[in-house]
């Protein structure tokens, strides 16, 4: 996965100490140290579990629509501000689209701050994610972004920006496991085996082949969109005596979090005819720990 990485960034007396306790006044003056005269709010923070210790949301200040907050990292009493990459860009204005300006994204250089608008945190994946208003008079839409945290280090996964009429801009693009060798390394995970064992079980289909080597051709496998994206179906099978399990891999989808769909198929002779006894199902993330999910993806 193509991630951005970043130093610890130590900050004397503040990062590293041996504080007993992360008290409001140590967060709050860590906060104006990482980031000087940028923050106005009363520091209200919000502490949630994240790994091995604790997350503090701190508020910073407010835009438009959104808050931006600074994060810090406690473990064992050690504060740990977090630093996000941030794909620089601008807007270009192209022509005037009923009344409205039109814009086109123009990207520029990484920088790194301390500061990150409404995060979400899912902390059994360890993802913060960003996403805030696009500023009035350039037109509707988001800027968005994520984040691993491993180590203390927001690493990027992915940034784009979303304006309403135009196509997604990526700013930085989440590796697609179907560009990369893994894919086989993933089927290998997959494996084949006559059950349904750690997916989640669909309902069975009404479906009899003659040929069960046209299983994928027969289900109706989704794809989020024939716009974008590069469909790709990979299927293995096996066969032991009047049974069959095929794993079948649906990828290439243009989805920032969901990179595809695994299935699992069962299958039973029937005299000359083979039919369908058993369907299971599996997202494929991009992001995330867990390269397979019987739930969403992060």
């Amino acid at each position: 996965m193509k991630l951005i990485h970043l130093p610890l960034i130590a900050l004397s007396g503040l990062v590293g100490a041996a504080a007993q306790a992360a008290d409001a006044d140590a967060l709050f003056d860590l906060r104006e140290t990482i980031a000087p005269q940028e923050c106005s709010l009363p520091p209200e923070i919000e502490s949630q579990p994240f790994d091995a210790g604790t997350l503090h949301k701190i508020p910073c200040r407010a835009t438009f629509s959104d808050l931006v907050y600074v994060m810090v990292y406690d473990e064992g009493g050690i504060l740990t501000p977090l630093f996000f990459p941030i794909p620089g860009f601008s807007f270009v204005p192209t022509s005037q689209t009923s009344g409205r300006p039109s814009h086109r994204v123009k990207t520029g250089r990484m920088t790194v701050s301390p500061l990150v608008s409404s995060p979400d945190v899912q902390p059994d994946f360890r993802v913060i994610s960003s996403s805030q208003r696009i500023a009035p008079g350039i037109g509707d839409g988001r800027i968005s972004h994520s984040y691993q945290v491993n180590d203390t280090r927001p690493e990027l996964l992915d940034a784009f920006v979303d304006l309403d009429g135009q196509d997604r801009v990526w700013l930085w693009m989440p590796e697609s496991p179907y560009e990369t060798p893994k894919q086989g390394a993933l089927m290998t995970e997959l494996g084949l085996s006559f059950d349904l064992d750690g997916f989640t079980v669909l309902e069975t289909p009404a479906l009899t082949l003659e040929d069960p080597k046209q299983i994928s051709s027969h289900l109706n496998l989704y794809f989020p969109t024939q716009e974008e994206g590069r469909p790709q179906i990979e299927t293995a099978m096996q066969q032991t005596g009047d049974q069959i399990a095929a794993t079948i891999l649906s990828s290439g989808w243009a989805d920032d979090s969901v990179s595809g769909r695994a299935y699992r198929v069962l299958m039973q002779q029937r005299g000359a005819q083979w039919t369908v006894t058993g369907l299971g199902a599996l997202n494929v993330c991009y992001r995330g720990d867990a390269r397979l999910s019987q739930g969403p993806c992060p």
